[in-house]
């Protein structure tokens, strides 16, 4: 018998069919998960691309957790944008890396499973183009996603169709793989081929053409930025993380002026703390900790220097793993000072009655571009995290997120 490193792919799927029963993978999503993955969601600026980004989350931390646990301990996230990936504003789908493939998770609430339709984006530019793409049901209430056939993108360059209208790659069932199993051997036997078509390098753009291009997509009118100029021109200004996130950020700022009713409803305001109005998942902090916790005590009202007109909130923060260690404490203190100014405490604590917070979860102040302004990380065996004091003005927006491995939350604040 020869290597069975030497198998080609195509050999893999015909034995692995003759051999085993279709199976697709269904994977149940933890209320947690749900419920982070829709508060992180709530950072984009209009409904479809809140959804959009709700279902790439759970679909992306639903198959991650599993593969990692499973198959590739060493899979991770492609994405690194700071806080969260501004492509979800524009586009569907989500990548992880297994080692050296990619392999594109493409979402869907259709229920039929007759066709997949990937957006020309994962296709066609050239640093975002996959090796595998996996088709994905999501179902409505996101308690379950069902992974249900793979293409490689040789296979969908050749045989999908092209839609110029939408500017998607349509894959009818018959033409993907729906044993999951012929995945993991093409995967894992695989390796070394090529699994990619030839993709046409895309223009290069000089400053002023992005400046224009982000002035004219920013606007909150142009409902499909992806769809508003050709193609080649959409993909060299996605493909760069830089000009990505500042389109991201310039139609955020257009909403927060046209549409200021709609994005408070993201935001904690933390003017109604001063008036003693608090969002409900904001409770004071007796609610998490004992009236005499010497950590409480020690480290939120002694060496925080906070003062006696400090108003405090504490809130649980939920990382969507399934283990209670993964639960913390997200502490937020205001001092009111003059001119209608605050300084700002920020503190994180473990919760669950954990001695210790997770070693390696991160604490991070964005600016509302998505700048990361301050970041402190845990150690192991440390008691609680706390950024540096910080003063804002009325009107000023900011974010904290907590971050561990591959998963995060955001809390988006406006003084």
């Amino acid at each position: 018998m020869g290597n069975l490193a030497d198998v080609t792919k195509d050999e893999v799927v015909k034995m692995t069919v003759a051999f085993t029963e279709p199976q697709e993978l269904l994977l149940e999503i933890s209320p947690s998960l749900q419920a982070s993955s829709w508060q992180e969601s709530q950072m984009y600026t209009t409904p479809s691309s809140r959804w959009r980004a709700y279902m790439n989350q759970i679909c992306l931390h639903g198959f991650l957790n599993w593969v990692k646990a499973e198959y590739v301990p060493e899979a991770s996230i492609w994405h690194s944008s700071p806080g969260f990936p501004a492509f979800w504003e524009f586009v569907n789908g989500t990548a992880i890396l297994l080692k050296e493939k990619r392999v594109v998770l493409i979402p869907s609430e259709a229920i039929d499973g007759s066709e997949l339709e990937v957006p020309q984006e994962w296709v066609d530019i050239p640093s975002w183009a996959a090796d595998y793409y996996l088709a994905v049901q999501v179902t409505p209430d996101g308690e379950w996603v069902r992974i249900w056939g793979y293409i490689t993108h040789t296979e969908l360059k050749s045989l999908a169709d092209y839609d110029q209208v939408d500017r998607t790659y349509c894959i009818d069932a018959r033409h993907l793989i729906k044993d999951l199993n012929a995945f993991w051997m093409t995967y894992q036997f695989c390796g070394i081929e090529e699994m990619k078509a030839a993709i046409a390098p895309l223009p290069e753009l000089s400053t002023v053409q992005v400046e224009n291009l982000v002035q004219r997509l920013s606007n909150y009118s142009v409902t499909f930025p992806r769809l508003a100029v050709p193609f080649t021109t959409w993909g060299v200004l996605l493909e760069n993380e830089q000009w990505r996130q500042r389109l991201y950020q310039e139609r955020l700022r257009y909403l927060r002026r046209a549409a200021p009713t709609e994005f408070s409803q993201v935001q904690v305001n933390l003017s109604r703390w001063l008036e003693q109005i608090y969002d409900a998942s904001w409770q004071a902090i007796e609610t998490f900790f004992e009236p005499n916790s010497s950590s409480l005590a020690f480290n939120f009202r002694t060496s925080s220097g906070l003062n006696a007109a400090a108003i405090k909130r504490a809130k649980l923060i939920d990382l969507g793993i399934e283990i209670e260690a993964q639960k913390v404490i997200l502490l937020v203190a205001l001092i009111p000072e003059a001119n209608q100014q605050v300084s700002i405490r920020v503190q994180l604590h473990p919760a669950c009655n954990q001695p210790y917070l997770p070693a390696n979860i991160k604490l991070v102040l964005l600016s509302d571009q998505g700048e990361v302004l301050q970041q402190v990380q845990a150690r192991i065996q440390d008691i609680y995290v706390q950024l540096k004091l910080f003063d804002g003005e009325v009107g000023e927006c900011f974010s904290i997120q907590v971050a561990l491995d591959s998963c995060q939350v955001t809390e988006s604040f406006v003084i």
